[in-house]
C-alpha cells in the first residue's frame, strides 16, 4: 500500500503543491480577516459579511479539490491486484508507453509499464501486478513463476 501512495505522490506532486499552497493562502487570508473583523468590527454586520466570504471561499477550495480528484481519480481509489501470465508485449508509439498483455482465467488486461520491466518480462511469465485502477499503470511487478 505504501508503493501505492508513493508512486501517486511522486506522478503528482506538483498538483498536489499547487493545492496545498491554494487552501494555505485561503485559510490564512480568512484567519486574518477573522482577526480583523473581531478586534475592529463588533457588529453582527461584519461577522455576516465575513461568513459569506467564508462561504465563498469554501466553494472555490471545494472545487479546485475536486477539480483534482477528477483529474488524478486514482487518489480515491484502492490499489488494483493482479495475478496472472504475461500474454503479450507491445509499445504503443502513439501514447509512448510499454502494454503488457496480462491474462488471468478467461480475462486478459492492459496495463502500462516502465521500459525496465518491460524489458524484464518474458511471455507466459507469471506475474503479481499492483496498479493504478483508473489509469492502468503498474506500481510494483513481481515475477511468481517463468519458462524461461
Amino acid at each position: 500500500m505504501a508503493d501505492y501512495y508513493h508512486y501517486l505522490w511522486s506522478t503528482t506532486w506538483p498538483n498536489l503543491i499547487v493545492l496545498f499552497l491554494i487552501w494555505g493562502f485561503v485559510l490564512y487570508g480568512l484567519v486574518w480577516k477573522f482577526v480583523g473583523t473581531w478586534r475592529y468590527a463588533h457588529d453582527a454586520w461584519g461577522f455576516l459579511l465575513l461568513a459569506g466570504k467564508t462561504l465563498i471561499w469554501i466553494g472555490v477550495l471545494g472545487i479546485y479539490t475536486q477539480l483534482l480528484f477528477f483529474s488524478q481519480p486514482d487518489w480515491l481509489s484502492q490499489p488494483g491486484y493482479i495475478l496472472g501470465s504475461v500474454e503479450g508485449k507491445a509499445y504503443d508509439s502513439g501514447a509512448r508507453s510499454y502494454v503488457l498483455d496480462v491474462r488471468t482465467g478467461s480475462v486478459q488486461n492492459q496495463f502500462y509499464v516502465d521500459h525496465n520491466v518491460y524489458e524484464q518480462l518474458n511471455i507466459e511469465d507469471k506475474v503479481r501486478l499492483i496498479y493504478l485502477p483508473v489509469r492502468r499503470e503498474v506500481v510494483r511487478c513481481e515475477l511468481v513463476g517463468s519458462l524461461l
